[in-house]
């Protein structure tokens, strides 16, 4: 039997929301919290709800408490201790992108409320959202082609933000909260108010919020230029027209007046004021949703679908030239699900199918060029479409042994062509991705799992359509800034539209345990071991060839001269392999969560390290829960080891040394002040220069951080 939280983490992920979720609440008798409390659940991992120890596989949850406790400036540090996840392009909220498993762009599927987000730019970040919007995020890692087709090789990320049901408390139907906070690292700023409520069969939330930083300063002492001015705002409708139907609305918006270098990714510390410059970044994102869901008596029925749109651009201004710069990202898109319930030779079943169809445009704009179009960005588009079906059967007592086993057998067709206006060519792709999953568990406390699945990456518009400038240095001989000589040369893209799709075969195995009263009563054991082995097929892989041409330095024109090129190719075969671990413990006050991560990527045709890698880490989150002062503390410990990275001739090509970081956090909700809330914390507390991944600079360094909030209703 699911546990109440299962239920309506369900329901509000699948069907009805936060209406039936708060409706149902109220009439349902309320389970001990001892049940609760480490009962996760994953929606995304199967598309239907399923205890995260249950899942054939690796699926994070990181909760709403767990949000605000950390008081987040950027996504990034809701997801610092997940295993297996790490975020390439310096500290600037504009440039940090995600990766799973060693794998990121266009590997890696973002979902904001289910709605694809597919920007993606040589020097900006992947997505826009303040964590102040955010419920909860679920981090599905391996290969989930089978079910989001296109771009979930490496995994799945998805942000689901917070409705009424996440913010009532017991008894109310509307309320409100206000929220303001600091952190000193940045000298950032921010303040929120939302207000909520449910009234017959409506329920809506809206919610503002304002955030405004700095320079950051980082563990190397250095300050890197950054200047953010960030207003967000949410709203969400949903209405139950009858016991069987109910329709959500939502839009969710994200706009950031940047002044920051052109290449957010960037140090911005070169020495040269040319290259080093600033310029004006407007950042615009905008997520519509809409979804119907339909659930009748009948359990053959459980249906939903949902339409939606977002638009992400980020455009750029360079006062000194003057020059404007743009990339928008426009996502339409429409999917359909039922989930049929149904015994099948006695196993409690669940029957999923499926198809979606989406289309992504990008658009790119140069006001410097005759034709306005933007190198590097083509105008072009590229157009998805996919069936899929998925089984889940849990069959007791399999061949009369003890215990459960759970299959999870599930393939996916995916149709994908693609379009440039620069290019009179089109690409077509047709794939399978078939997946098949399996767990057992002979008692309660343990459960064995594996996995093999095939996962299909299209090329994307910008790796097939490539062309224009990539970047302009100085001439080699030629640039003289004290002469009053700025002269630049290019390193231009090439674009490649023979491209084959990236496609991977990975396998998984592991292990859980789920241990009560084991060293007393009341404790609680959990985690999950596993390791997997990808083995990838025509890698698509950015190769920037820098290099000038031998006529740069020939008298007496120093030209023709140009930097290099820069295009996409195909890495015939690729091997990505690693070991993860999540385990928590928890004792009457006491709580300890442990996560481990090890990736290793190889070229397997050059031997040369291959991927987003990072070092073997271990990360650490202790504390303790003082119920009789409404207090809890706590600190996070995250070690990583030394890390090199060898070309195939086996020469060292980056070296990054060990580094340990510690937090300190620490959250009052006093009592005596019902609503209200405060949050202490320092990260980077020895102020620890350190470097996640590569990126030529360091990590941000001590930020003493506090938040408070007050929330009422009736």
């Amino acid at each position: 039997m699911l546990s109440l939280r299962l239920t309506c983490r369900g329901v509000s992920g699948l069907m009805f929301g936060v209406a039936a979720c708060a409706l149902s609440a109220g009439a349902e008798e309320a389970e001990p919290v001892a049940e609760l409390r480490a009962d996760e659940v994953t929606v995304y991992g199967t598309s239907n709800p399923i205890a995260v120890f249950d899942y054939p596989g690796q699926v994070s949850v990181v909760s709403r408490d767990d949000i605000e406790l950390l008081i987040p400036s950027t996504p990034s540090d809701l997801l610092r201790d997940v295993p297996g996840v790490d975020f390439s392009g310096g500290p600037r909220r504009t440039g940090e992108v995600p990766s799973i498993r060693g794998l990121s762009g266009d590997n890696v599927l973002i979902l904001l409320d289910g709605a694809r987000q597919s920007f993606i730019s040589g020097h900006d970040g992947r997505f826009f959202i303040d964590p102040e919007l955010i419920s909860t995020v679920e981090v599905v890692r391996g290969p989930a082609s089978s079910l989001y087709g296109s771009g979930a090789v490496g995994g799945v990320l998805a942000f689901e933000t917070v409705d009424a049901a996440d913010l009532l408390r017991e008894g109310e139907s509307y309320g409100a909260r206000v929220r303001a906070g600091f952190q000193s690292v940045n000298e950032e700023t921010f303040a929120s108010f939302t207000a909520f409520g449910v009234q017959g069969n409506l329920d809506a939330v809206a919610s503002l919020s304002l955030r405004n930083s700095g320079d950051i300063e980082l563990g190397s002492g250095a300050s890197l230029p950054s200047d953010d001015d960030i207003s967000s705002g949410l709203v969400k409708l949903g209405y139950q027209f009858s016991e069987a139907l109910r329709g959500e609305l939502s839009w969710q918006g994200f706009s950031n007046s940047a002044i920051e270098p052109n290449n957010g990714q960037g140090t911005g510390n070169s020495g040269d004021p040319t290259l080093d410059r600033d310029v004006e970044k407007d950042i615009e994102s905008d997520t519509f949703t809409a979804g119907l869901y339909f659930n009748p008596v009948s359990e053959l029925i459980n249906a939903r679908m949902t339409v939606y749109q977002a638009n992400n651009a980020v455009n750029e201004f360079d006062s000194t030239i003057p020059r404007a710069l743009g990339r928008e990202v426009e996502t339409t898109g429409v999917s359909l699900q039922n989930a049929a319930v149904f015994d099948l030779f006695g196993a409690n079943s669940v029957f999923t199918i499926g198809g979606d169809w989406y289309e992504d445009v990008q658009t790119g704009r140069d006001d410097a060029t005759t034709s306005g179009t933007r190198g590097g960005v083509p105008n072009a588009s590229a157009e998805f479409t996919g069936l899929y079906a998925q089984l889940e059967t849990r069959i007791d007592q399999p061949f009369g042994l003890p215990g459960e086993v759970l299959l999870i057998p599930g393939v996916r067709y995916d149709s994908f062509e693609s379009s440039s206006d620069s290019s009179g060519s089109t690409q077509s792709t047709e794939e399978f991705s078939p997946r098949f999953a399996t767990s057992y568990g002979p008692v309660e406390w343990f459960r064995v799992f594996a996995s093999y699945s095939e996962g299909l990456r299209a090329p994307s518009v910008n790796e097939l359509y490539l062309d224009g400038t990539h970047f302009s240095v100085p001439h080699p001989v030629l640039f003289n800034p004290a002469g009053g000589s700025f002269v630049f040369v290019s390193n231009n893209f090439v674009p490649n539209a023979n491209l084959l799709p990236e496609t991977s075969e990975t396998v998984e195995f592991g292990f859980g345990v789920d241990f009560h009263d084991l060293l007393t009563n009341g404790d609680r054991l959990q985690g999950k071991v596993s390791r997997y082995e990808s083995d990838v097929e025509d890698l698509i892989n950015l190769s920037v060839d820098f290099a000038y041409d031998p006529t740069c330095f020939t008298e007496p024109t120093f030209f023709p001269c140009t930097a290099g090129t820069t295009y996409s190719d195909n890495v015939d075969a690729a091997e990505i392999s690693g070991v993860e671990m999540e385990a928590s413990y928890e004792i009457g006050g006491y709580f300890a969560r442990l996560s481990y991560s090890s990736i290793e990527g190889t070229d397997l045709t050059t031997g040369a390290d291959l991927g987003t890698l990072s070092p073997d880490r271990l990360a650490l989150n202790a504390g303790y829960s003082f119920e009789d002062r409404d207090l809890r503390v706590g600190t996070r410990v995250q070690y990583a080891d030394d890390f090199e990275q060898r070309d195939g001739a086996g020469a060292v090509v980056e070296t990054r040394e060990s580094y340990a970081v510690v937090d300190l956090y620490a959250s009052w909700q006093p009592s005596a002040a019902n609503g209200v809330r405060l949050d202490f914390g320092v990260d980077n507390l020895f102020g620890e220069n350190y470097e996640r991944v590569y990126q030529g600079v360091s990590e941000p360094g001590q930020s003493f951080k506090i938040s408070a909030s007050y929330q009422f209703g009736g």
